[in-house]
């Protein structure tokens, strides 16, 4: 079964076709059997990449979608089997520690990388840190597309990547839960 995304310029790398056929027709079959505590791992999927694949971009934002999609009738399910509480606690969890992080002093929030590797721009994601500061406290809100989307420059003596990466997990895990609330 094919699905109709956009091909990349015959020279431009791009998804592998079937690879991304594959993994949209067993994810479908997924949300329609309802199970999911067997939803796939989305966010970890990787293509390989090919001349004239699929649309990076284009592929990306449709699993963003999908991503959403399963979030959503995951928290529903918890909400319509009487867990409001166990989702609130969730969600504290989560405000608790994010709010560690944000607390931190700027430039030492999270480990760096030293000065041989490169990491993530402290600066950078210290900025990030700030916005997220402000939707914890009520300011102006986030939306996940946008955290998705947020990138930082490679700095030697930056952010350990994986950390930064993790924070952001848990912010578009925050956001999907306020959605739904």
């Amino acid at each position: 079964m094919s699905f109709p995304f956009p091909h990349a310029k015959p020279n431009k790398l791009g998804y592998k076709p079937s690879d991304v056929d594959e993994f949209i027709a067993e994810s479908r079959a997924v949300f329609n059997s309802n199970q999911i505590d067997a939803i796939p791992d989305i966010r970890e999927k990787e293509f390989t990449l090919e001349k004239g694949g699929y649309s990076v971009s284009a592929v990306d934002a449709a699993l963003d979608k999908l991503e959403d999609t399963f979030a959503a009738r995951r928290l529903q399910r918890v909400l319509d089997a009487g867990q409001l509480d166990d989702l609130l606690d969730r969600l504290n969890e989560l405000k608790v520690l994010l709010v560690g992080r944000v607390e931190r002093p700027a430039r030492k929030r999270f480990s760096t990388t030293g000065y041989i590797f490169r990491g993530y721009s402290r600066k950078e994601v210290d900025v990030f840190v700030a916005q997220v500061n402000t939707h914890l406290d009520g300011g102006a809100k986030m939306s996940v597309d946008a955290v998705r989307k947020v990138l930082f420059t490679p700095k030697r003596g930056g952010y350990v990547e994986s950390q930064v990466d993790l924070f952001i997990d848990k912010v578009i895990e925050l956001i999907q839960i306020e959605k739904v609330l």
